[in-house]
């Protein structure tokens, strides 16, 4: 009997224990559930209202980062909180630093330029130079396109397969005739083709939709105009670098100029001029 009673009451003595212990570990998990939440919850609120600021002009700001090749969209929301934080950090740097009222203004002229005018002119400067990169990878993805469709694809299947397969080759370009792809299944080829030229304004991109607009409309077959147009361009980028060259001897003619001739003028006076000036 008194076995019995000290084997119940060291069983009781261990359940306890062991509910204590329960117990005090689903508290943790609890409170540590609540804190992440909070935080989550937080974070998320400041995100938004991040996100928020400037809401009016984000899908011009989303044209300009993606016409520039940048597609963080956390780069985007931000974009304009962070100019608008570097600016008044900029405003209240000058005013604890700078006295002079003429200094203060420069300062002031400087900060806006360097924060809100300087981002767009880097945009605009990438977006000048992605525009001319995909110009000139433009021939090989034509003659990708003209082998797609001499194996039977439509054009729509064409631009959906070199959407993923350009990857690799130029994700810039990839990303334009991706978005071709996503626009022509909603409103059509021919509205897709027209925002194509509109994102990428190069004589070649109008030439290449103006062939496949030519193509829908009156159903003409496009494989061996599509790799005409290619030798087209390629032609056409062989004769811009020629004229390039070509140019390069009279761009050179002054620092040949400059940097030889004089020099070697000085170096033949030199001593000449030397005996006359020791009198010798």
């Amino acid at each position: 009997m008194m076995i019995a009673a000290f084997f119940i009451s060291v069983s009781a003595l261990i359940a306890l224990g062991i509910t204590r212990y329960l117990d005090h570990k689903a508290t943790q998990h609890r409170i540590k559930s609540f804190l992440d939440g909070k935080k989550q919850a937080n974070f998320s609120i400041v995100h938004d209202f991040l996100g928020g600021m400037g809401k009016g002009t984000q899908r011009e700001i989303r044209n300009k980062f993606e016409d520039a090749g940048i597609y963080n969209k956390d780069l985007l929301r931000y974009y304009q909180p962070l100019k608008f934080a570097l600016l008044a950090i900029a405003t209240i740097g000058i005013l604890l630093f700078v006295h002079e009222t003429s200094d203060m203004l420069i300062s002031f002229m400087g900060a806006i330029v360097g924060v809100i005018i300087v981002p767009d002119m880097y945009l605009a400067l990438r977006k000048k130079r992605l525009i001319d990169k995909n110009s000139r990878q433009l021939p090989y993805m034509i003659d990708m396109m003209a082998v797609c469709v001499q194996t039977g694809m439509t054009l729509e299947g064409a631009f959906r397969y070199l959407g993923d397969e350009l990857k690799s080759f130029d994700k810039d370009l990839c990303y334009q005739i991706r978005k071709t792809s996503d626009a022509a299944e909603v409103k059509g080829m021919e509205a897709a083709l027209v925002d194509l030229t509109k994102r990428v304004p190069t004589p070649q991109v109008r030439s290449f939709a103006l062939t496949l607009t030519q193509n829908i409309q009156y159903g003409t077959s496009v494989a061996p105009v599509l790799s005409d147009l290619a030798e087209d361009f390629r032609n056409e980028q062989i004769l811009v670098m020629e004229e390039k060259i070509g140019k390069l001897a009279a761009k050179m003619s002054a620092p040949l100029i400059l940097f030889i001739m004089f020099p070697i003028v000085i170096l033949i006076l030199a001593p000449g001029i030397t005996r006359m000036m020791t009198g010798n």
